[in-house]
Parts: C-alpha cells; sequence; structure tokens
C-alpha cells in the first residue's frame, strides 16, 4: 500500500504542477480561497453547528490557514505535505476508516478546518461525498463554490452595496452578484434614477428603503424572471444574472428608440439572445441569415416554421389574450384606414394595443410631410375608434421594416388592395406575398371594401401545421369572442373526413360553441370563396403558403386566389 501511495502522491503532484503551469498561460487562478479573507472582507455573521453530514467534495473550495498548501482542487504544492499524505492515502487503500473532516459553511461552499489531506485523497479517490462536521457561518452577500480569490473584491463591492441599500434584510432572498466590481456604482445609479421619477408621480417622497425595495420589485424582479424563464444564462460563462440584467435594461433602451414605445423585459431579452447570445445556436442562426440575405431573395426563403408565433410570444408571454400587440401597416391610402378599423375591431375584443407603423421611401422632405400628414390623421381616427394605439414613420424598404417589427407582434395587420392588375398574377407579386414567406406571425390581410364585424368566422382547414396553427387561433375566436364558426374541408384524399371530425373536437373542446362543418370536393380556392358566401362568413382562417417558395412563385397558392377576389379579411398562419 505504501508503494503505491507513493506513486499515486507522484502522480498528484504532478499534475498540480501543469495545472498551475496551464493556469498562468490562461490568466486562471488555480489557489484555494482563504477563509481568514472571507471573514475579514465580506463580513460574516452568527455561526451554527449542524452536525455530521454528507458533503459534496466540488464544493470545498477553501482552507483556514492553508490555503497556500493546495491548488483548487486540493492538490498538495508543498513538499512538506508528502508525508502526511500518503499515510492518508495508504490507510484509504487498505480501507481503514477515517474520521469525519471539519468544514466551514459559508452560502454555498466549505472551508476545511481540519482535514485538508483526506479531502485531497477524496478528490483523488473520484469521491462525490465527504463525511464532515460542518458549522455554517451566515455571510451578508451569496457566496457559491464557484467562487475564486480574484472575486474577492467584487464580494466586497457588494457588502458595500448592502450597507448602502439594505436590500439584504429589504429582500432577503435577492443575489446581486456583478462580476465587475464598479458595476455596483451603476446599480445604485438605477435605483437613484428610479426613485426620482416615481417621486414625480407620488404625492409624497418615498424613503430610500422604499425607493430600494420598489426598484427591486418593479424594475430588477420582472427582468430576472425573464432571464430565469428562458435560461438565459447558459452559454454565458460566469456571467450573473445581475450582470445580464444590465445588457438587457441598456438593450431595452435602444429597442424602445426602434420601436417608439418601452420595450419590455421579454422583449428587450429577444433582442438581446438574437444580437449577442454566444450559444451555438444563436450563431448559427445569425449566421444563416447572412448568408440568406446575401445570397436568397427574401421571396424566395422558406421562412420560419409553423407554429414559430406560439412558442414565441405566446407561450413565452403567458396568459392573457392571443393577440396583445398588432403590428397595423399604415399607408394614407383608404385601404390602409380600412385596415386600421378591421384591427380595430380586434384589438377592442383582445384589450390589444395597436401599433402602425408608417414606412418612407426616403427622409426627403416632400416624404416627412407626408409621413407627419399620415400619424395625424392615424392619431384621428384612433380617438374615434376608442382603442389604445401608437404610430410611428421609420425609412426603409417596405416589406424589410415590416418584417422587422413583426418580431414583436402578436397579429400583422396589411391592406390588401381589391384591385391587383397584372401583379396579382405575377410571380413573386405583392408586398403580401413577401412578408408572409417571411414572418413568424398571422397575418390580418384586408382586401375588402367596407369594414367587416367579424361575426362569423370560417376555417379552411386541411389539417396542415400551419392550418393548425389557424385552428388554434379560431378556437379562441369562438370561445373568447362569442362570434359564431364553420371548419370547412376539402377532399383531396384519404383520411379527410377523419381530420375534420378531429379539429371539431378540438374547438368543442375549448367550451361550448356555435359551430358547423362542411366536407367537401373541387378545387380549394373556389370551394372556398363559394362557402363564404353560402355561410355568410365575414372573416376567413386558413394557413399559409404550403409549397416552397420556388414553387409557389410559378404555379400560385390557393391563398393567392383567394385574396385576389376576396371581400373579407383574412387571418393567414403562417
Amino acid at each position: 500500500m505504501q508503494n503505491e501511495a507513493q506513486q499515486r502522491y507522484g502522480r498528484v503532484t504532478r499534475r498540480a504542477r501543469w495545472r498551475r503551469v496551464w493556469a498562468r498561460l490562461r490568466g486562471r487562478d488555480t489557489r484555494l480561497v482563504p477563509f481568514e479573507d472571507i471573514k475579514k472582507r465580506v463580513g460574516l455573521r452568527e455561526q451554527h453547528y449542524q452536525g455530521l453530514q454528507p458533503v459534496p467534495v466540488d464544493k470545498i473550495i477553501g482552507s483556514l490557514g492553508r490555503s497556500r498548501d493546495f491548488d483548487r482542487v486540493f492538490g498538495p504544492v508543498q513538499r512538506h505535505s508528502r508525508g502526511k499524505w500518503i499515510s492518508v492515502d495508504s490507510a484509504s487503500l487498505a480501507g481503514v476508516g477515517l474520521p469525519p473532516i471539519s468544514l466551514y459553511k459559508v452560502g454555498d461552499a466549505y472551508f476545511v478546518v481540519d482535514g485538508h489531506h483526506r479531502v485531497s485523497v477524496a478528490r483523488e479517490n473520484g469521491q462525490t461525498f465527504i463525511d464532515a462536521e460542518v458549522i455554517e457561518v451566515k455571510s451578508r452577500v451569496p457566496v457559491t463554490a464557484d467562487l475564486t480569490v480574484a472575486d474577492l473584491d467584487g464580494l466586497v463591492a457588494y457588502r458595500d452595496f448592502l450597507d448602502q441599500t439594505h436590500l439584504d434584510v429589504l429582500r432577503p432572498e435577492q443575489d446581486l452578484r456583478l462580476t465587475m466590481p464598479g458595476d455596483y456604482a451603476r446599480l445604485l445609479e438605477h435605483i437613484r434614477t428610479h426613485k426620482y421619477f416615481v417621486d414625480q408621480e407620488r404625492p409624497t417622497e418615498m424613503t430610500w428603503d422604499e425607493a430600494v425595495a420598489h426598484w427591486y420589485d418593479q424594475v430588477y424582479l420582472p427582468v430576472a424572471e425573464t432571464i430565469r424563464r428562458q435560461d438565459l444564462l447558459a452559454g454565458f460563462g460566469r456571467l450573473t444574472e445581475a450582470d445580464l440584467y444590465f445588457w438587457i435594461v441598456e438593450r431595452s433602451y435602444y429597442l424602445a428608440q426602434e420601436l417608439g414605445r418601452p420595450a419590455t423585459p421579454w422583449e428587450a431579452a429577444q433582442d438581446f439572445l438574437a444580437c449577442c447570445s454566444p450559444s451555438p445556436i444563436h450563431v448559427a442562426r445569425r449566421i444563416k441569415d447572412r448568408v440568406l440575405d446575401a445570397l436568397v431573395p427574401d421571396e424566395l426563403e422558406a421562412g420560419p416554421p409553423a407554429g414559430t408565433w406560439r412558442s414565441e410570444r405566446v407561450e413565452q408571454v403567458g396568459h392573457g389574450p392571443l393577440f396583445s400587440e398588432i403590428l397595423v401597416t399604415v399607408t394614407g391610402a383608404p385601404s390602409g384606414w380600412l385596415a386600421l378599423e378591421e384591427a380595430a375591431i380586434i384589438a377592442r375584443r383582445e384589450g390589444a394595443v395597436l401599433r402602425g407603423l408608417h414606412v418612407m421611401a426616403s427622409e426627403s422632405a416632400e416624404a416627412r410631410q407626408r409621413a407627419e400628414a399620415v400619424l395625424e390623421e392615424f392619431d384621428e381616427r384612433i380617438g374615434e375608434l376608442g382603442v389604445e394605439a401608437t404610430a410611428q414613420a421609420v425609412v426603409g424598404d417596405v416589406v424589410e421594416r415590416i418584417v422587422e417589427r413583426a418580431r414583436w407582434a402578436d397579429l400583422v395587420v396589411i391592406n390588401q388592395r381589391r384591385v391587383h392588375g397584372r401583379i396579382a398574377e405575377a410571380p413573386l407579386g405583392t408586398i403580401f406575398q413577401s412578408v408572409a414567406s417571411q414572418v413568424a406571425r398571422p397575418i390580418l390581410a384586408v382586401p375588402g371594401s367596407q369594414v367587416q364585424p367579424g361575426e362569423r368566422a370560417l376555417l379552411a382547414y386541411d389539417a396542415s401545421p400551419k392550418a393548425r396553427e389557424a385552428l388554434y387561433i379560431f378556437r379562441h375566436m369562438l370561445a373568447h369572442w362569442g362570434i359564431s364558426g364553420v371548419i370547412l374541408s376539402v377532399q383531396s384524399g384519404n383520411g379527410t373526413a377523419d381530420e375534420l371530425a378531429a379539429a371539431e373536437a378540438y374547438v368543442r373542446e375549448g367550451g361550448e360553441v356555435d359551430l358547423t362543418t362542411r366536407l367537401e370536393s373541387g378545387v380549394a380556392g373556389e370551394v372556398i370563396l363559394r362557402a363564404m358566401g353560402q355561410e355568410q362568413a365575414d372573416l376567413l382562417l386558413m394557413g399559409g403558403y404550403g409549397r416552397s417558395p420556388l414553387i409557389k412563385a410559378f404555379v400560385g397558392s390557393t391563398v393567392d386566389r383567394v385574396l385576389r377576389v376576396a371581400w373579407f379579411p383574412v387571418i393567414v398562419c403562417c
């Protein structure tokens, strides 16, 4: 046993030397964290004896009095450890029971009081747990098992921050660790700024403690909960939740400037992920988008998969209205104001906010003057419609701007002129077609000549993934809007009757509804138009383009055929 223990000691010390060399090359620190420094710099409070218990070996990160004798993983780095280490390892190899070690516990980390060599041997033997007598010492700041010596300055800054805010008393569950100690001054400035603006709206000034608690509850916590819910910390190395809070808040400022309204924590987090996340998925997505933008025309891109809208917004934002944000293109043309009125009908039913978007081709004085007139008329009409709304004018390509803003909407409303002429017959023709091929949101096309109340909806259903998304919306409308509905299936093969029955059952599960079904044969577009007239329906729902963009461009689609002659609004699920 002695010889084997000596050989093992040689291997352990060689690995420890290589770790030090490799750590220096990478600028890392392999030292154990001295408990004395924790006690002096962080400010420990009362302690309690926790008794004998198994402790995770990988959470033992420091030492009382012997932090220079071992490295971070308890590899011996001093020669005087040799005799004791070999003795302990020999006993372990011989199956001799070793006494429990003694530890201090601070937060989620442990510090060795007695038993350093036993921890070192346990590490070498691959033990997961080790028996220890534990004394827990309370700390004002959270101490985690990934703490390094280099992090101690940050804990000191954290303690000073708590001295000034009392946040550990006001909100004991808080964990505002930052990787950069200087960022605590920025955090204090956030609180002061928040206090200033809240005080402007209150009859009496908040106390400092009230302001700290209010900032934590109303500003920090919503962002933190978004970070946790979306697991944003994954892939960001040693960055903390509070670090990401700063990044997301700063990103939300620029996003708000772009949107012309305040950005929610969820929206800011999504924007932050899309532009900054180092995760392989998001990096690959950014590279793919750049390549496609450079090589493939927008109209020929396949677009996002069905269900993207539900996974990105409906399920992430949580319960509430299905359409909380409705993007409306505002052109100033009569058909555009008709689209606004149709959007307002949905907004009133859903309690949604309309976001008007007017796209200017240039920044010329004439374009600006035209935009100001359009936005002024928008405000006047919104006052008459009685819904909450904002509007903004931007410069750029119409399709690109709509696609960009659609990311933050639940429904996109586009006015579809009744008379298309040649462009309706041409491949890759209209703005609607270009937008529909790229956005991951339902689109309301308004091609009619008068406002339709949307009291009876018809769903054209073929069981495709996009038609199932339309079915999801259709069920919501019948259950929550109190309207009647028809499910139409155009028979094209075996199983259509069963699919129709399954769709009907799904809608009826949502509650008591006024629903009928139709199973017919024929050319889909012709059957849909005929059924809309016979059923006196004034709203159509259907799945979006099912063929690949290139095939659709040359042989057309049911969506295009319906829109060319439709006298009713159409919700297309893309």
